[in-house]
């Protein structure tokens, strides 16, 4: 008998976060999301995505007394306002080899959309796109990283037999650092700085680098990613929760972020150290003493991830990922890196692939976003790359910058609150 329960409170909160961790922990390829962190961004209350921008609704299904799926549903306003759609996203979907308990946590979560008059589901997607996306299809015998999911293969099964179909797919791939770098490229990477009037920035600290261009480079993370699948405007919220999230991950050996004359932000790369390891060792829990092993792998590495390359559009095409990939490549071999791997990259986006051939890589995993219709009706799929996108505005902050008063931060701290409280159910105890 297969029971399905929302989750309303905190202990069935934890119970969420924890399934995964228990379903994989025999498996040496799975990487769990840090513990803490979902639990803030999946409460109504704490969550810096959730609010007038986002709703969720999390729900467990229990076999004989027994958690066997999970699933969150989550409604994007802002994806819906950018594409003109009535969408819910499917998010954190994990299940035992159980088609029935899969059946019923997928049922729970398309009620759950047709309630707030959503018409379509798709996903696994998260809140936005620098969440875990995408349901792993093939290359279950490598290790993720820590910034993506991974799945067993049977889920492909369950969820094409509840008539789930593809959307779009992301590739990922995997390339082996040259012993030198790459002398034609080299040369470009010269020709285009010159021509261009730019330059790489000389980053004096991680702290420096936020203070003076946090804002520039979120701004071009916007609109350069702007016109891709499941993109929308990052809110300064979640851009401060970000910085916070990943700050002890930067490392600026790792950056190279190019501006003009004017001292305008034209392109960067951001690459992190592979901590999926020390993750997986702590279990995705930093306390008491998780952060140990991931501390180690930020220290000592010798695999790094490609996080996020970024190019403004009007600069797009000039060459400019020439010098960023030269600035980091020679970083990588002056620190000794061995291997690199990409994050998802749509199948369609050619351009962006184009980019790591002269470092021969090797297709090592594909992640699919899957789509059913919620009324019946004929699906017209979503475009991977929609240059036709409505431009959202940057999505105003709900809470004051840094250096407002005290007593504003209490203000907005209350006035965010209420806000969520009148559109999600807060947890209780």
């Amino acid at each position: 008998m297969y029971k399905i329960v929302p989750v309303t409170n905190k202990k069935l909160l934890r119970k969420f976060v924890n399934f995964p961790v228990k379903l994989y922990k025999d498996c040496p390829y799975y990487v769990p999301a840090l513990y803490d962190d979902e639990l803030k961004a999946l409460d109504p209350i704490k969550s810096v995505h959730q609010g007038e921008y986002a709703t969720a609704q999390c729900f467990l299904c229990y076999k004989d007394g027994e958690i066997v799926a999970r699933a969150c549903g989550i409604i994007s306003n802002l994806y819906n306002e950018k594409n003109n759609a009535k969408r819910v996203r499917i998010s954190r979907f994990d299940t035992i080899n159980d088609l029935e308990a899969a059946k019923a946590v997928l049922t729970a979560v398309e009620n759950w959309g047709r309630e707030k008059g959503m018409e379509i589901i798709h996903g696994p997607l998260g809140f936005n796109d620098l969440e875990r996306e995408g349901m792993l299809v093939e290359g279950f015998d490598k290790i993720s990283t820590f910034e993506t999911n991974y799945n067993f293969p049977y889920y492909q099964e369950l969820i094409e037999k509840l008539g789930y179909t593809k959307e779009v797919d992301w590739l990922e791939f995997q390339m082996s650092v040259p012993e030198k770098c790459d002398e034609r490229n080299a040369r470009l990477a010269e020709v285009v700085s010159k021509r261009l009037g730019i330059h790489e920035l000389e980053i004096k600290s991680i702290g420096w680098l936020l203070k003076n261009y946090y804002d520039k480079i979120f701004d071009l993370l916007d609109e350069a990613y702007g016109v891709l699948y499941g993109t929308i405007p990052i809110t300064m919220r979640v851009r401060q929760s970000l910085v916070s999230q990943f700050k002890m991950v930067l490392n600026k050996n790792l950056i190279s972020v190019l501006v003009d004359k004017d001292d305008r932000v034209v392109g960067f790369g951001l690459i992190f150290p592979s901590i999926a390891k020390g993750v997986q060792k702590a279990k995705g829990r930093l306390f008491p003493f998780g952060w140990i092993p991931v501390l180690r792998s930020i220290k000592k590495y010798e695999n790094v991830d490609f996080a996020l390359i970024g190019v403004r559009q009007d600069y797009q095409d000039k060459g400019i990922t020439s010098i960023i990939f030269h600035n980091v490549l020679q970083r990588f071999i002056d620190h000794g890196v061995k291997m690199a791997e990409t994050n998802p990259q749509l199948e369609e986006n050619e351009k962006v692939q184009q980019l790591f051939t002269i470092y021969n890589p090797t297709q090592v995993r594909r992640r699919r976003c899957y789509v059913k219709s919620l009324t019946g009706k004929e699906l017209t799929l979503a475009k991977p790359i929609n240059k036709n996108a409505k431009k959202l505005k940057k999505a105003p902050s709900t809470e004051p910058h840094k250096k407002t008063h005290r007593l504003t931060s209490k203000i907005a701290t209350r006035h965010k609150r209420k806000v969520n409280a009148k559109i999600n159910k807060p947890l209780v105890e």
